[in-house]
């Protein structure tokens, strides 16, 4: 039996109202492929120290122009009056943040300064007075951090050891050879990476400069160096005093064999330096305490601990309390908590430690007492809340939220269990006269007896007993991700198109605990796919379904296990391999992140426990008799999965006669693509499922 949800925002005050609204919209136009220009979307909620006004980012796609641009707009946080742009609409702007006194809103933007550059530099709007012309801080060269004071300001900047030795030739034929030399030479492993293309020497710090603490007056002047390690600080934060900064920094950086394990640091204003851990765990996000006497920061063991162990799971992420005097570990606050937590924030009076977490299909606030206790769940509802933003004194906060029937819009809130406020209503106009569809939650057994959850999207006038519809089963990336209650322009546009749409989280996604997280470890493929296989059949049993029409799609994890689907079973007649793995073994030494294969797999391929976990997970290797006709996207920069995985098993199915297709995107990473390739991208997926998963004609029906 199915339990369709209610209304996707009926938990908020005015049910009625929206559940009312939710209703009409149904009966409104399909979603077209044209709507993926005139969605907008709302986010990076910043709410005032006094909690009176919220700054945020909207984006939108200029479609002639072939990018995505972002503005800041400012509300009023009790949702009186109209928001009002504060940021120019000739330049990209995002990353708003507010001074200690609310005088100043931060920003990054891609106008040009005054000596002409534009990446991505900081900017200041008055805020306590009329709006004038943004402005740029004196001496200020990095991501500001001010004191709680707002006295002074910590950022962090590549900072060279000295000037490069200048290279020297045994003679001037030896120098033009050189210099006329246009390709590219490499003696480092970690020599290439997904959206950053090739990389300089990490191991030299003039190739990579660290990126070393810095601090300067609110006012702006000359900086102050107050760390000299050698390797990137990152995650600095005040004490409460604004004496002190902690921050996080792996003292391992250089050694290109080592995985990431940051160590928790401090610094003051002296410049003297005091390192509070050393024990193989990384750590992240450090919070103090209202006393400035602890230190909370999110951790977990090291990956080269789990790989030397050749353990049987990854390590646990936890909240933990260190004493800021000797770096001891106090307590683990979500050793008993069996989700992963984010980032801490600690209350104003010191007594709550704020965080989010995804539970099964949603993302929601969290708090634990900083003494220790049970973890409470903060807010509720069948929706993915994000970027939490808290006032001064905490006594309200921002955030953004999203459901399957809402992209993303500004709501503000008490952290407690107080009403909510709508701050943004960004897609109202468009989405007033588009019919979306709600999905239904879907619980079922996978063949070991293991619950998994999914939904289903049901397809653009589907009611049962109507005749058979195609179905389209989507896998999600990672596999440490989840699908939920978030809003997909692609699960949408299927359903508008007359698909049923099928999307669960099979073991390995997160939202599930522990056991669920590591359930494919050492062999994926074989319980994810009982898993995803066990949604189609319940879908089938609960759903008017037609099975000669269903199609099987995924990118990244996704691709792969799509890869694998067509190698285990022919029951779908179309399927869509996006970044797709076909051999592990091969992707061992071509993708930018061997950490996985050498966990999760066991090993490297030249060890025989690993060779043989990478070898019987590899679709390639099952690729025989393959019959299903599949479509392969591809970017041609992906260094995460690079292309010629797909390649691989394009090849295969090619060789043995298999309907199949390559769509190859250039210049175009594992994600960040352009409007126009993925209009492209989403436009001839459309066009297979056409092609494979026809819907019969009216006389047919």
């Amino acid at each position: 039996m199915r339990v369709r949800h209610a209304s996707a925002l009926s938990w908020i005050p005015l049910a009625a109202t929206f559940a009312a609204a939710g209703l009409a919209a149904q009966e409104g136009r399909p979603l077209e492929l044209q709507d993926y220009y005139r969605l907008k979307d709302a986010g990076s909620p910043a709410i005032s120290p006094d909690g009176s006004r919220v700054a945020y980012v909207v984006t939108s796609v200029l479609e002639e122009e072939n990018r995505r641009h972002s503005e800041i707009w400012l509300t009023a946080a009790d949702g009186s009056g109209e928001p009002m742009r504060v940021t120019s609409p000739s330049f990209s702007a995002s990353s708003p943040r507010w001074t200690p006194d609310g005088s100043h809103l931060v920003f990054t933007s891609n106008r040009p300064g005054p000596d002409g550059s534009s990446a991505g530099s900081t900017w200041f709007l008055r805020m306590d007075q009329p709006a004038g012309e943004a402005f740029q801080l004196e001496g200020l060269g990095g991501s500001p951090t001010f004191s709680p004071d707002g006295q002074w300001i910590a950022f962090t900047r590549p900072t060279p050891p000295g000037p490069p030795p200048q290279p020297t030739y045994a003679s001037d034929f030896e120098r033009r050879t050189v210099e006329r030399f246009d390709g590219r030479t490499y003696d480092w492993m970690n020599y290439r990476f997904d959206r950053r293309g090739y990389l300089p020497d990490p191991r030299d710090p003039n190739a990579t400069p660290p990126r070393e603490v810095y601090v300067l007056p609110a006012e702006g002047g000359e900086p102050r160096q107050l760390s000299d390690l050698g390797v990137d600080a990152s995650g600095l934060a005040w004490s409460p005093d604004g004496q002190r900064i902690a921050f996080t920094a792996d003292a391992h950086q250089r050694d290109e064999h080592s995985y990431e394990r940051s160590d928790l640091w401090i610094v003051n204003l002296e410049g003297e330096v005091q390192r509070l851990t050393d024990d193989g765990y990384n750590y992240s996000s450090p919070a103090w305490s209202a006393d400035g006497a602890r230190i909370v920061a999110r951790g977990n063991e090291g990956l080269d601990i789990v790989i030397a162990e050749a353990r049987d799971r990854g390590a646990p992420n936890d909240l933990f309390v260190f004493d800021a005097a000797t770096g001891t570990r106090v307590r683990n606050l979500t050793a008993e908590w069996d989700l992963i937590p984010g980032g801490p924030e600690v209350s104003a009076d010191g007594r709550f430690v704020y965080f989010s977490a995804g539970i099964r299909g949603n993302t929601h606030l969290f708090r634990v007492a900083e003494t220790g206790g049970a973890v409470e769940q903060v807010t509720e509802g069948d929706r993915r809340l994000g970027s939490f933003s808290f006032s001064g004194d905490f006594s309200r906060m921002a955030f953004r939220v999203t459901a399957p029937t809402e992209p993303g819009d500004i709501w503000v809130s008490g952290p407690g269990a107080g009403a909510e406020v709508r701050l943004t209503d960004i897609n109202r106009e468009l989405l007033a006269g588009i019919g979306l569809s709600t999905p239904d939650r879907l619980l079922f057994q996978s063949p070991d007896g293991t619950e998994i959850e999914g939904w289903m999207l049901p397809a653009r006038g589907y009611a049962e007993g109507q005749g058979g519809f195609p179905m389209v089963l989507q896998m999600h990336g990672g596999p440490h991700g989840a699908y939920g209650n978030t809003f997909s322009f692609d699960q949408q546009l299927l359903a508008a198109q007359g698909y049923m749409v099928l999307f669960t989280n099979p073991r390995a996604s997160t939202g599930y605990g522990e056991d669920f997280r590591w359930g494919t470890w050492g062999g994926w493929g074989f319980n994810d796919y009982d898993d995803v296989m066990a949604g189609v059949d319940h879908a089938i049993g609960n759903y008017d379904i037609d099975t000669a029409r269903m199609g099987v799609t995924g990118y990244s994890y996704g691709g792969y296990l799509t890869n694998w689907v067509i190698t285990q079973t022919d029951r779908f007649a179309a399927a869509i391999a996006g970044a797709s793995i076909s051999n592990w073994v091969s992707d061992y030494a071509v993708a930018d992140i061997p950490r996985t294969k050498e966990s999760e797999f066991y090993g490297p391929p030249w060890e025989e426990r690993g060779l043989e976990h990478l070898l019987r997970s590899s679709p390639l290797i099952h690729a025989k008799g393959v019959s299903t006709p599949t479509l392969f996207v591809h970017g041609e920069y992906d260094h995460r999965v690079p292309i010629e995985e797909a390649e691989q098993m394009y090849v295969a199915l090619r060789k043995q006669r298999v309907p199949a297709k390559f769509v190859r995107y250039p210049e175009s990473y594992h994600g960040g693509w352009t409007p126009w390739r993925m209009m492209h991208r989403m436009w001839v997926q459309l066009e297979w499922w056409e092609e494979w998963l026809r819907r019969p004609s009216t006389s047919e029906q």
